[in-house]
């Protein structure tokens, strides 16, 4: 009989087993390597924005916007990223989705994050549309700053949905062999500590090189703007999922700032500018074309709009686009109207 019950034991024991416990030292390092690798990339991507425009806009040039070629680019870059099946193999054997591999993240929410800016649109659309531009245009009339603001709209925008299309052919006709669990984990690893290593330096070369403190706001800002666009992302799976709620919130705070920045760095009170000193004035500069732009974007607002229906793709552009325009309005337009812009410090 105790034979019998000892066995009996023995199989109770050995059926109730622990439940297997998650790797939480695997899920830390994950998201470690997550946020290093969206502020490298997202700091890369800023940087190579406000580059684009430097090389983009000269006398004589066909646009007068280097931002066209950023977010061209931005939408193509991404648009190989989603249709390209380099980290299926990851995604089949870890069983996660991309948003939750580091590679992905910096290269997506980081880089094309940060490359494209929608508050950048609505500064311009609004620039060009109320001839605020230093120096102002010689409109014929005040009307003709409508055909601006609606050409900026059309241009910006079907570049920006073109660059998708491109980007998912690009996967198609550009296949890439799938990425490896351990190759990506190495990389990511690789790059996120390169990472450290470049804001340290980064942070250095401008201590020692004023030329440098440009360059390091715009860096170290979009790096907090991309990383506060990311929280926001989780908004976007709020309810039905169905409504990009955090991809609209960035948008709207993001132009929201940058109108108050601009206020800042350009407005004038009389015959004395707001800010005067010009540590101030590249502060405020990489809250503006660092945070913002980082934190608005336009590569996932027209990728979202594609996974739409037309009907609520239409919609959502549309009121996006009309809210932010409406913000910038209320909030610079007021200011602009009622006293007047001038050059920055620090231009």
């Amino acid at each position: 009989m105790s034979t019998h019950s000892d066995t009996d034991v023995s199989h109770e024991k050995a059926s109730f087993k622990k439940p297997s416990m998650p790797n939480l030292e695997s899920e830390w390092l994950n998201q470690v390597l997550i946020y290093l690798n969206l502020s490298v990339f997202a700091m890369a991507g800023a940087i190579a924005r406000q580059g684009i425009t430097l090389l983009t806009v000269f006398t004589g040039s066909y646009s007068p916007s280097g931002l066209i070629w950023c977010n061209f680019g931005g939408c193509i870059i991404f648009g190989w990223l989603e249709e390209c099946h380099v980290f299926a193999l990851i995604e089949e054997q870890k069983r996660v989705e991309k948003r939750k591999i580091p590679l992905y993240v910096g290269i997506g929410a980081g880089f094309c994050g940060s490359l494209t800016s929608f508050s950048s649109i609505m500064l311009e659309a609004f620039l060009f549309g109320a001839n605020q531009n230093i120096p102002k245009a010689d409109y014929p009339d005040a009307g003709y700053g409508v055909q601006s603001v609606m050409a900026i709209g059309l241009i910006h925008y079907a570049l920006s949905f073109a660059g998708l299309f491109v980007g998912h052919n690009l996967a198609e006709f550009l296949p890439f062999p799938c990425m490896t669990v351990a190759f990506e984990r190495a990389l990511s690893f690789v790059i996120g500590c390169c990472s450290i290593a470049l804001f340290c330096l980064f942070i250095i070369f401008a201590a020692l090189w004023k030329s440098w403190r440009t360059w390091m706001y715009l860096g170290l800002w979009a790096i907090a703007g991309a990383n506060f666009r990311f929280q926001f992302a989780r908004l976007n799976r709020v309810g039905s999922g169905k409504n990009p709620w955090g991809t609209f919130t960035s948008n709207m705070i993001a132009t929201i700032i940058l109108s108050v920045g601009v206020i800042l760095q350009m407005g004038k009170v009389g015959d004395s500018a707001l800010v005067t000193n010009v540590v101030q004035c590249q502060i405020i500069g990489g809250i503006a074309n660092g945070f913002c732009a980082s934190l608005s974007t336009v590569n996932d607002l027209v990728n979202e709009c594609y996974n739409m229906s037309y009907k609520r793709a239409y919609v959502y552009g549309w009121f996006t686009n009309f809210f932010g325009f409406a913000l910038m309005i209320v909030i610079l337009g007021s200011f602009t109207w009622t006293n007047s812009l001038t050059a920055p410090h620090c231009a």
